[in-house]
């Protein structure tokens, strides 16, 4: 991870997204001060809220997995994710219809799972299922540890043992022939390899590792925020403000002023100067460079 050096005691987050709440809620704990700059009155961004004639809509996301990255970000300030969300778990997850008239319930606990494999597919292909939960499990364990929780400044961070054992274990395979390996059934196939659409990609064109994405949702399980996923931000803003951090609601900012390499304010687009330490963009990187920074960076453009 890479050092800022120079005064670091006031930090300005710009979008109370997931993401910059997550960020904001991080740095409270490391002991710095905070203000949160975010455009819309509520805090959210994609996870926001629309009111309708008194009810209340979802904008983005409907449903929530991985809620252990949430405690974490209110663990760091101390304060216990039962406290501030009610989670509840989405069983079964979804419900598959087939040209055949069968129908295939996914459930996350993997003893159940089973026997809805073996029910509708028989149990060959429930032998299948179970070497297909060890499979996924591995490979969340070796991404979360080795790549999706780590800091990577350079392609260099990438070669570490956790490289070779994806290659062992299959990851750079293709996603769908490595679903084949476990099960026979045309069923099976399809319900555990199309979450790769989620990133925009074929499973027949999409590497083994995206497989993580149905660990994610099949093994580690589905919740619904009472309240909806709006609720999500909600708690972390709130927590946020509990701790000292200061929210700026429809406050949009214009540019960041740099001098020397180093962020020194972010301007308004009302003109106000708002001094910092430091400045966290939390806007997609491309925009973040265009139109607050002025310029997109080569190795930016290449990209995209």
């Amino acid at each position: 991870m890479r050092t800022v050096t120079g005064p670091t005691s006031h930090v300005v987050v710009v979008g109370a997204g997931l993401a910059g709440l997550t960020c904001a809620l991080r740095l409270l704990a490391a002991g710095r001060r905070v203000t949160v700059l975010e455009r819309e009155p509520v805090p959210g961004g994609r996870a926001g809220r629309l009111d309708v004639d008194g009810y209340q809509f979802d904008t983005g996301p409907t449903v929530l997995t991985m809620p252990h990255l949430i405690a974490e970000a209110l663990g760091a300030v101390g304060e216990d994710l039962g406290d501030w969300l009610d989670l509840r778990p989405v069983s079964p997850l979804y419900r598959a219809h087939y040209p055949d008239g069968s129908t295939l319930d996914v459930h996350s606990d993997r003893h159940r799972m089973a026997g809805e494999v073996r029910r509708v597919c028989g149990p060959r292909e429930a032998a299948g299922y179970e070497r297909f939960v060890d499979f996924v499990t591995r490979l969340y364990r070796l991404e979360m540890s080795g790549f999706i929780d780590r800091n990577l400044d350079s392609p260099l961070d990438l070669v570490t043992p956790d490289l070779a054992r994806l290659v062992a274990l299959g990851g750079f395979r293709r996603l769908q022939p490595k679903i084949n390996s476990f099960f026979r059934d045309p069923r099976l196939r399809r319900i555990f390899s199309f979450q790769a659409m989620y990133a925009g990609l074929s499973p027949h064109d999409a590497l083994a590792i995206y497989a993580v994405i149905s660990y994610m949702d099949s093994v580690a399980g589905v919740y619904f925020p009472a309240g909806g996923v709006h609720a999500v931000p909600v708690a972390l803003a709130g927590a946020a403000e509990k701790h000292g951090a200061v929210f700026r609601y429809s406050t949009t900012v214009s540019r960041v002023e740099v001098r020397g390499g180093r962020a020194q304010a972010v301007i308004t687009a009302d003109g106000e100067r708002i001094p910092a330490d430091v400045v966290v963009l939390n806007p997609d990187l491309p925009v973040a460079y265009r139109e607050l920074l002025g310029h997109v960076p080569r190795r930016v453009r290449r990209l995209r």
